[in-house]
């Protein structure tokens, strides 16, 4: 028969409910406030990007009064999301440190700001490569029977598509060393499945990119090299740590 919980029990649950309410308050609270200096940045932002980053002579149009107004919304939520990104694993790291030993620190430490670091990536290169991609692959159906109007709501909503589906595919190293490093997975069978995962990846990049070569090869080539690169940096690291643990056992 188990016994009943005691006020310590009970009064440790409670200061875990407390803290994740706390965390919860603080990322909610974060975002809101960098709502604020997204939306004067999301403006710029569009201009940049129309600007510099997008095939020569394209305009975009809006078609009702409020497009304008809800198009800024969205891209101001989602830049929003991208600025508080920091903050938010930082205060999710401080709920979760306390309760890991010092090694689990050091391996997950070094997989969140890399994790940071290749999101960023992704998006930077959704936005400056697979957009103009996109927009050159459309222009190219236009002809003398059929002139391009691209509509504000719809070019902001494909932007948005591509720069996450750029983060999470670049998340793709990451989520490969955590499972090599837990022992899921292991870098001979990684090297016999090469061919399933290329053709994985390909299905992927289809799936999150429009229907064009261009854009799905740009956007699956640096999730290829990056699974290759896994491999080479994973074979080093266990070489190394097998050669210590000789040098340890010899007399």
């Amino acid at each position: 028969m188990a016994e009943p919980e005691g006020p310590e029990v009970q009064s440790g649950v409670m200061e875990h409910i407390d803290a994740l309410r706390m965390m919860l308050l603080k990322i909610v609270v974060t975002y809101v406030i960098l709502c604020i200096p997204s939306w004067f940045i999301a403006t710029p932002l569009l201009d940049y990007l129309l600007k510099h980053a997008v095939p020569g002579g394209f305009t975009i149009h809006y078609f009702t009064l409020l497009e304008p107004f809800f198009a800024m919304i969205k891209l101001t939520l989602t830049l929003a999301a991208m600025i508080s990104l920091p903050l938010t694993l930082y205060y999710v790291w401080q709920f979760v440190a306390p309760a890991l030993l010092d090694s689990e620190k050091k391996f997950i430490r070094p997989l969140l700001a890399s994790s940071f670091l290749l999101a960023c990536a992704g998006a930077a290169a959704a936005y400056f490569f697979l957009m103009p991609c996109v927009i050159a692959f459309s222009q190219s159906f236009s002809g003398p029977n059929m002139d391009a109007v691209i509509g504000l709501e719809s070019f902001i909503s494909m932007l948005l598509i591509l720069v996450i589906a750029g983060a999470l595919l670049f998340q793709f190293p990451v989520i490969l060393f955590t499972l090599l490093t837990l022992g899921v997975i292991s870098v001979d069978s990684m090297r016999k499945r090469r061919p399933a995962v290329i053709i994985g990846i390909l299905v992927l990049a289809g799936f999150l990119t429009p229907p064009d070569v261009v854009s799905q090869i740009a956007l699956a080539l640096p999730a290829w090299l990056f699974y290759e690169l896994s491999i080479l940096i994973f074979s080093h690291y266990k070489r190394k740590e097998h050669t210590e643990e000789n040098n340890e056992v010899r007399p």
